[in-house]
């Protein structure tokens, strides 16, 4: 069977084209001239279309900086690490079986995609993903009813998005390759703005906020998880090998805590470009332009410190009391995730590295 084309009939009336503004001028409005190009009547800027991944490139006329470019080589290099192989082998029922093991690991683990994130009243809402990475929870969102536009800077991450929309069989997810900091959307579209572990690695977070803020509705929710400065991860973890391999002493934070965090290169050279961490205070006026409806911690498991083969140590003993990895981390993690213990989902409220966040408009 086929694969559907979500482009085959793509005007201005589509509705995810009407969602769109152009982000060199701002004009509202893309043409939609045919299937492989959108336009844009005020500035004459013109945006490829790739028909057969369900994706467009919304990325600003000469918009490229050195640590953009840096950013989308890291993660372009994690993709293809972690996600290239399970993606190529993908079919609409394979990806129907890993969603349904992905969903059933969200509950267990208490994330942020189910716990803060509506899941059972998404049908018909309109959702926007910022950072959708390899596309599994827009796939997910999308799954449950929503209409979810997904944007990513890195072109691989785009593509393996755009082709798990297509995937689920239904007109209602597309993928754009975009800047975070320059959202391609009209003012005030979306129901609900979701970003999970995404919006500390760009070069400019207040801007992203900024622009989640713009592009949601009156009322609009956005649910979003960012670093914790006072974590276990961060103090016990993290600063120790800041220190032992000395890049506390030669970058900004950002970059020696993003040097440390998020794996190492297999396939270049360039590490992990940026990552921020946020205490309460920063997160609130990170947020002040919001209502903020709930602060949560969550993420700690006892692998959290800087001892060499902590992490082994941890799931062997695990296994040995008969808790195997779950077979729904392949989608998000690129292998089986070994579920925290009670205890560890417990701790994790108080020191977990992630913070999972709740605002309105």
């Amino acid at each position: 069977m086929s694969t559907p084309d979500p482009f085959s009939a793509m005007t201005a009336a589509d509705p995810f084209v009407a969602l769109l503004r152009c982000p060199s001028c701002h004009a509202d409005g893309l043409v939609a001239a045919d299937r492989s190009t959108l336009s844009c009547g005020a500035c004459g800027a013109v945006y490829p279309v790739d028909p057969a991944n369900n994706a467009v490139s919304l990325m600003r006329v000469a918009a490229a900086t050195p640590i953009k470019a840096d950013i989308q080589d890291w993660w372009g290099d994690l993709y293809r690490q972690r996600y290239a192989d399970l993606d190529a082998g993908l079919t609409a029922q394979s990806l129907d079986r890993h969603l349904e093991e992905l969903e059933d690991l969200f509950r267990q683990r208490q994330h942020l995609a189910f716990t803060e994130m509506p899941v059972d009243d998404l049908a018909g809402k309109s959702v926007l993903e910022i950072g959708s990475g390899a596309g599994a929870h827009s796939a997910l969102f999308q799954r449950r009813g929503a209409r979810v536009s997904a944007v990513d800077i890195t072109p691989e991450r785009v593509v393996g998005t755009g082709r798990k929309l297509t995937l689920l069989g239904a007109d209602a997810g597309r993928a754009f390759r975009a800047d975070a900091e320059n959202l391609p959307f009209r003012d005030g579209v979306f129901d609900i703005v979701y970003s999970n572990g995404v919006l500390h690695h760009s070069e400019d977070t207040d801007a992203c906020i900024a622009e989640v803020h713009r592009v949601l509705k009156p009322g609009g929710r956005a649910v979003i998880m960012l670093y914790a400065r006072h974590s276990s991860v961060f103090w016990l973890n993290i600063v120790p090998r800041a220190v032992v391999t000395g890049e506390l002493f030669r970058w900004p934070e950002a970059q020696w805590i993003g040097r440390l965090t998020e794996g190492k290169p297999q396939f270049g050279t360039v590490r992990n470009p940026i990552t921020r961490v946020y205490s309460e205070r920063q997160l609130r006026s990170l947020f002040a332009g919001f209502h903020v409806q709930s602060l949560r911690k969550s993420s700690f498991q006892f692998d959290n410190f800087a001892v060499p083969r902590l992490t082994q140590i941890r799931n062997a003993v695990l296994k040995a009391v008969g808790r195997p990895p779950h077979p729904g981390g392949l989608l998000v993690y690129g292998a089986p995730f070994m579920v925290e213990t009670s205890l560890e989902l417990w701790l994790g409220r108080h020191i977990g590295w992630c913070w999972n966040v709740v605002v309105r408009k």
